[in-house]
């Protein structure tokens, strides 16, 4: 119960339980209004000052609840159980205390208030007298309205802030998953950027190490075959010295995104080496291989490479290889397919070459 509560509570308290006392002849009356001013007047401050400055507020907030418990009792009995207060009292301290602790905190009242209604027949004579004027009765039917009411938009104002709390949470979380996605797009970026030719935008031999293993394990498990191109540009030394690197650099992309459109979906273009290139092609037996090898060879052969105001002929040797015929690993099937691109280099390039099996 807070400190506006409370206040407002006991202030209307102490009009109804002073109307009783009005009502009726009470030995020690003056003692009797200076407890009902102690417990609903100055009570209240003294109770909010305490648990404000208690280093365990919240045990200091049950044991007033206590205290009050306790007087709701004595004030029942001591004014003779009259019927609205016989009510209202002992609801305001179950409530209280069982909102605060649950069915401990409503067996705590009980109790409290039980030693309170004890307590007040130990101090006077016991007395019945159930009736009350229809001021006094109004004024407990009016506490008890008000408190029901104090307390529901408490609950109100609680609900409220909880609902905020969990709207912020929710735009908090929100928040953070677009954060996170964000954070996995640029991991990704970062990863495939890893993974790529600045200058082609193929992949690189980096990836090309991280990949072949386990394509070629899958080749295995799956008893499929797996074969593999390395394509060396012909005379490339010639065009960067002839005309500069940065033609240079465009034959290479132009070459690069023929090769890309020559292949399927699944296979693997990279780039090897400065003007090597690497296609993986899994599933795809060897003579498929060496017939896609001419393709290209043939292909690149027929249509010149635009590079700014030039039309530049270009040629391949390629050098193909695959699994099980020239290996069981990624870098006995890389080594037949290097000795078949030397081969074709040898033999006067612009051709595609291949290795006996297991040579």
């Amino acid at each position: 119960m807070n400190h506006r509560n409370r206040s407002v509570c006991f202030l209307l308290l102490f009009l109804a339980l002073g109307a009783h006392l009005l009502e009726r002849s009470l030995g020690g009356l003056g003692l009797a209004w200076a407890g009902l001013v102690l417990q609903f007047l100055i009570g209240p401050q003294l109770q909010y000052l305490w648990a404000r400055r208690s280093h365990q507020p919240i045990q200091a907030e049950f044991i007033n609840m206590l205290i009050d418990s306790v007087g709701f009792g004595l004030w029942t009995a001591m004014l003779g159980f009259p019927l609205a207060l016989t009510l209202l009292l002992p609801i305001g301290a179950s409530f209280n205390l069982t909102a605060f602790r649950g069915v401990r905190g409503l067996g705590e009242a009980v109790l409290a208030t039980g030693a309170g209604v004890l307590l007040g027949l130990l101090l006077q004579d016991p007395t019945w007298m159930p009736q009350a004027s229809a001021l006094a009765t109004g004024l407990s039917v009016l506490v008890l309205h008000v408190f029901v009411a104090l307390v529901a938009l408490s609950a109100h104002d609680r609900s409220v802030r909880l609902q905020l709390a969990r709207q912020q949470l929710r735009t908090s979380e929100q928040a953070l998953q677009q954060q996170l996605e964000q954070n996995q797009r640029l991991h990704a970026q970062l990863e495939d950027q890893a993974h790529r030719d600045p200058l082609t935008g193929l992949f690189n031999r980096r990836y090309l190490v991280e990949t072949m293993d386990r394509a070629l394990a899958q080749s295995v498990q799956q008893g499929q075959p797996l074969s593999l191109l390395l394509l060396d540009l012909d005379h490339f030394k010639q065009v960067n010295d002839t005309w500069g690197h940065q033609t240079g650099d465009e034959v290479l992309r132009a070459v690069a995104a023929r090769l890309v459109a020559q292949v399927r979906t699944g296979d693997t273009v990279c780039r090897y080496g400065g003007e090597e290139f690497l296609v993986l092609l899994p599933g795809m037996p060897h003579a498929q291989a060496e017939e896609r090898a001419r393709h290209c060879c043939a292909e690149l052969g027929q249509q010149p490479i635009p590079a700014g105001d030039l039309q530049l002929a270009m040629t391949w040797s390629i050098g193909v290889a695959s699994h099980p015929l020239h290996g069981d690993s990624a870098q006995a099937i890389i080594a037949a397919a290097d000795r078949a691109l030397y081969a074709a280099k040898h033999q006067g390039r612009n051709r595609v070459a291949m290795m006996p099996a297991h040579a």
